[in-house]
């Protein structure tokens, strides 16, 4: 079964009259297994599907009777609980298996009307709870239809954001490492992720290249990441691979598979990182990476070489994997580093449309060729404590990616409050 389109699982005509309306948000594999299950039960109607908290928001503009939600559609527990807490429609929420401590906590929230971890256990048993809930609503409105409609709430909050490129030396690690390190800084909890192999994160930021993300993928748990990771000034880092046999390891790994990339974003999202800055190298590993995030940060050098590395890399995500991951056009920027005496910012980007063959994603910042940034990586210092300069040139990313303000805290002071995974949610 390869596709997701609802059309294609119901046999004959649809239901008509009294039929439950279901609607299934869920990645693509969970999809094409709930999809068909459900469709085969007449008394139930699939109205659509969706893959993302976009793709969900959308599509609750059928009014579903019910919606069976992957939790692994929002980046995070926050976001999650937020949904559910002003959703108006039946849901019935697949936890990951991280998630089975917070079971009881989504449980009680009065939309949810199940609660399942790993997966649903009986499609059959799921199907009858949905279509005798949907009928006792039926009864207590004396006939009144009752649907989702109102407005879904914003999705914000957590961000995997993944710093790649197709080219090695554009300085990927420099813009991850600082992009961390300000967002720690300024208060959200973050985690920096290293891929490399052998990775260089830990010698520029002054740690030990052991533990590292071998340890985890030995015991891919919330306990084997805190004792994978490494702190330094707020930060907490996972260092990477010590050699590119292990790095070759990952990469076999089956995208089921516990020990892979998104299961490590989904274990730090529910431990409550509010942010993940994946240093994502340029190799194949890189398509597990850009699966586990929300954000993409395109590191490019100001050269011909380097419009073509970008937007090839810009059509990988946005076309070759387009619905294998949750990252929006909207949600890739630009960083232009080491600018000189090639291309100016203006004629890279120019380039880079004509390549593309329409406007590419503008240049969120514009980092000068300081020999300040190499000599502080050298002292296993962060470029932007040293070096005013690059500082002022860094921070028009950080300001996207990690705002802070009286708006963001107005909202988290609004609202209910719900303590989930051992962190306060308000919604």
């Amino acid at each position: 079964m390869t596709t997701t389109d609802p059309a294609t699982w119901t046999q004959g005509e649809p239901p008509q009259g009294d039929a439950v309306t279901v609607l299934l948000a869920a990645t693509m594999n969970r999809l094409n297994v709930w999809g068909p299950a459900l469709s085969n039960d007449t008394r139930l109607r699939l109205v659509s599907v969706a893959t993302s908290p976009d793709d969900l928001m959308s599509k609750l503009a059928y009014h579903p009777d019910a919606l069976l939600l992957e939790a692994r559609v929002f980046p995070g527990p926050n976001e999650l609980m937020a949904f559910l807490g002003k959703a108006q429609t039946d849901v019935y929420v697949v936890l990951p298996p991280q998630g089975a401590d917070a079971a009881e906590q989504v449980r009680a929230l009065p939309t949810v009307k199940g609660v399942y971890v790993g997966d649903v256990d009986n499609m059959q048993v799921l199907a009858d709870t949905i279509v005798a809930n949907a009928q006792a609503r039926v009864r207590a409105s004396n006939g009144g239809v009752w649907t989702a409609g109102g407005h879904a709430p914003a999705v914000t909050g957590f961000k995997a954001v993944v710093v790649w490129n197709q080219a090695g030396g554009v300085g990927k690690t420099t813009v991850a490492s600082n992009l961390a390190f300000e967002s720690a800084r300024r208060g959200v909890p973050t985690l920096l992720i290293g891929l490399g192999a052998p990775d260089d994160l830990a010698l520029i930021t002054g740690l030990k290249p052991r533990p590292n993300i071998g340890d985890w993928m030995a015991n891919p748990t919330h306990e084997g990441l805190k004792a994978a990771l490494q702190t330094r000034d707020g930060l907490d880092v996972l260092v990477g691979f010590p050699d590119v046999l292990s790095e070759a390891q990952a990469v076999a790994l089956p995208t089921d598979a516990p020990s892979n990339v998104p299961n490590l974003v989904t274990t730090a999202a529910y431990m409550g990182y509010g942010m993940v800055v994946i240093d994502a190298p340029p190799t194949a590993l890189a398509a597990n990476a850009i699966a586990a995030g929300n954000a993409l940060v395109l590191v490019a050098r100001p050269s011909l070489e380097g419009v073509l590395r970008t937007v090839e890399a810009y059509r990988t995500v946005v076309e070759r994997l387009a619905g294998q991951h949750r990252i929006t056009p909207q949600a890739v920027h630009v960083v232009l580093n080491r600018v000189g005496n090639r291309l100016n910012p203006q004629e890279w980007h120019a380039a880079a449309s004509d390549l593309l063959g329409r406007n590419f994603p503008p240049i969120l910042a514009t980092i000068p060729d300081l020999p300040a940034v190499g000599r502080a990586q050298d002292r296993r210092e962060l470029p932007l404590l040293v070096s005013g300069e690059f500082a002022r040139a860094f921070m028009p990313l950080v300001d996207t990616l990690a705002p802070v303000g009286g708006e963001q805290q107005a909202r988290r002071q609004k609202g209910r409050e719900y303590r989930f995974l051992g962190v306060k949610v308000r919604i």
